[in-house]
């Protein structure tokens, strides 16, 4: 049933990105945001149910385009290009024809063709000679997901850092190691610190449910409504609650949990548009197996970690901070407040990441993308 759920909002999806082309492409033209000349570009193909992937790295991409670089954003879905159309200032194209697209990638010389995440219109995309083929993805995690064998089909993939070399070369057969290249998470560099608060302030970030047994790292259904409700219950606190945006695309348990909780908790819900702001802004984050958890170690921001997967940030995390079954939250959480950042998180960051010096992964990131 949830699958045919899914297929109807999909569909939905596809129909209403459909009727909106003309008023979109209108919407670039009039607004003169169209690519006039791009050496280096975002690719996404996908609708706004999946914009988040691309969301992440826009203001990246901005502070490329504010050092000189000439960047720019091609979309495929007309939604998606009016999201963008508000929450960047980057010029964009959009298209639904893949030959269109490769024509003006030709005409402006493109270099480099990022991409976000392995959306299947992707490949299609990897056959236009010339540029270089850049895997991004949307964020540092061990999920699954994380080893696709689809990585070999990019000229170079982006990693946090070492973890993440380690992870592929050790799960992907015959991958060669030189097509990684380690830049951290620019998502994290020129984040705003929060003011002072006379409150613990307390974000539970839990990722979704996942397309498979493999994916299912979710706390939402199990430990959702205990955490909730021992924190906002606490004067103590100030809770945000941020959700996967993906929650209950494919879980009709997952979906009624988390309308639930939005409905029950509709007062710690969490308004900001950028996760890493979210991050900075607590002084505990509550997080499942997911790149949320892996931006908390790289901030230093105490982290809780839900679940037991069998990963490398589970077992290197101590006890107190893995969230187990959730009893006795509010202290133990008031506790990792007040203590100071654990030896072993900070020890896990210099792991999974090759830098969190503010600013470095940007550099990073620029300098290979100047090189080519």
């Amino acid at each position: 049933m949830a699958l045919f759920s899914s297929q109807i909002t999909q569909a939905t999806g596809k129909a209403r990105s459909l009727f909106a082309e003309r008023s979109v492409r209108s919407e670039i033209a009039h607004s003169d945001r169209g690519i006039e000349q791009a050496d280096h570009v975002l690719f996404f193909a996908e609708g706004p149910g999946q914009f988040y992937q691309l969301g992440v790295w826009l203001g990246t991409f901005e502070r490329l385009a504010a050092q000189g670089l000439n960047v720019g954003v091609v979309l495929m879905d007309a939604l998606s290009a009016r999201q963008a159309l508000a929450e960047t200032n980057l010029p964009i194209l959009f298209s639904r024809s893949m030959e269109q697209i490769e024509n003006k990638l030709r005409e402006w010389n493109t270099k480099s063709i990022n991409y976000v995440n392995n959306a299947q219109r992707n490949f299609t995309m990897l056959r236009f000679n010339g540029p270089a083929h850049i895997h991004l993805n949307h964020g540092e995690s061990e999920k699954a997901s994380m080893v696709s064998n689809q990585l070999k089909a990019y000229d170079f993939a982006c990693v946090a850092g070492a973890a993440a070399v380690e992870r592929i070369t050790e799960n992907i057969s015959r991958f060669d190691p030189t097509h990684l290249v380690q830049i951290g998470r620019p998502q994290l560099d020129e984040l705003e610190l929060p003011g002072p608060s006379e409150k613990i302030r307390v974000l539970y970030a839990p990722t979704w449910e996942g397309d498979s047994q493999a994916m299912a790292y979710s706390s939402v259904t199990t430990l959702g409504e205990r955490i909730l409700a021992q924190l906002s219950n606490d004067e103590r606190f100030e809770v945000r609650f941020r959700p996967h945006p993906k929650t209950g695309d494919v879980s009709a348990e997952a979906k009624k949990a988390v309308v639930g909780l939005k409905s029950n908790y509709a007062a710690t819900l969490d308004t900001l548009s950028d996760a890493a702001q979210s991050l900075v802004w607590a002084d505990v984050a509550i997080c499942d197996t997911s790149a949320m958890a892996y931006d908390a170690v790289a901030l230093n921001i105490p982290l809780l970690l839900s679940g037991d997967p069998q990963s490398k940030l589970h077992s290197g995390l101590p006890l107190d901070q893995r969230l187990g079954n959730a009893n006795g939250l509010a202290q133990r959480v008031a506790d990792l407040a007040a203590s100071s950042v654990a030896g072993a998180q900070k020890q896990l960051a210099q792991y999974f990441f090759a830098t969190t010096e503010p600013g470095v992964a940007t550099k990073k990131l620029s300098q290979l993308l100047s090189s080519l």
